[in-house]
């Protein structure tokens, strides 16, 4: 796995393991574990929000006692494996099903392509569409590299992708970069943080450490540590 830090891209030597399905030949009840969502369940989108430190995007209940964040530069292509190979859909699914707090940190440390997207994800939040510009951005990632990096127009060109995002709101906040303040304030809080690298985890406030790297790539492997932390 490749890994973003803020001294520059770091290659480990980890490879994406496959993520273990879950068993399908049991009956899904009212009362199952949320936090035991299969990839295949059919879920109302999160709640997005903003939350009052003006750097942290939430999906789900900003209550939930169970809090995972996560903190990512949209440029950072181990971000990418994580968000589309690895545990990142998971624990969407699970922020969708009222089983956590799922929290972004935005660092922009990779260059003006990650600034750039920072920034719309941000937009993407007023219109309730950033869970599924995120993925969009992420499955799109490797070409927009290719071509240059994160662009206002290459943005918007992907943001088609996502129904109802397009609108004049939007696309001005984008060719403005209207939360430029947003994207600095939320770099600035992952410098600060503890995490050294780009995809971090952090789980109820304890860092997801180097050791630990299976939760990034694991479901099932994930499932348990976060059903440890709820208490459960």
């Amino acid at each position: 796995m490749q890994v973003g830090t803020r001294r520059g891209f770091l290659v480990a030597a980890a490879a994406i393991t496959a993520s273990a399905s879950v068993g399908a030949c049991r009956k899904r009840g009212a009362n199952d574990d949320p936090l035991d969502v299969p990839a295949s369940a059919n879920l109302p989108a999160a709640r997005e929000s903003v939350a009052a430190d003006g750097t942290t995007i939430v999906l789900g209940d900003p209550a939930a006692p169970l809090a995972v964040r996560l903190y990512e530069d949209l440029s950072c292509p181990a971000c990418a494996e994580f968000e589309t190979e690895g545990t990142g859909p998971y624990l969407k699914r699970a922020a969708r099903n009222n089983a956590l707090q799922l929290q972004f940190t935005l660092g922009s440390f990779l260059g003006p392509g990650s600034k750039f997207a920072a920034n719309a994800l941000r937009a993407a939040v007023d219109q309730g569409k950033f869970a599924e510009y995120h993925h969009v951005l992420y499955s799109h990632q490797v070409h927009a590299r290719k071509s240059g990096g994160f662009t206002r127009d290459r943005l918007l060109a992907l943001a088609v992708l996502v129904e109802g995002l397009r609108g004049p709101e939007f696309d001005a906040a984008v060719q403005e970069t209207k939360y430029r303040e947003f994207v600095e304030a939320s770099d600035e809080a992952l410098g600060d943080s503890p995490a050294e690298s780009t995809p971090t985890m952090e789980i109820n406030g304890a860092l997801v450490k180097e050791g630990s790297r299976a939760l990034y790539t694991d479901r099932n492997r994930l499932y348990r540590h976060l059903k440890k932390a709820s208490g459960a």
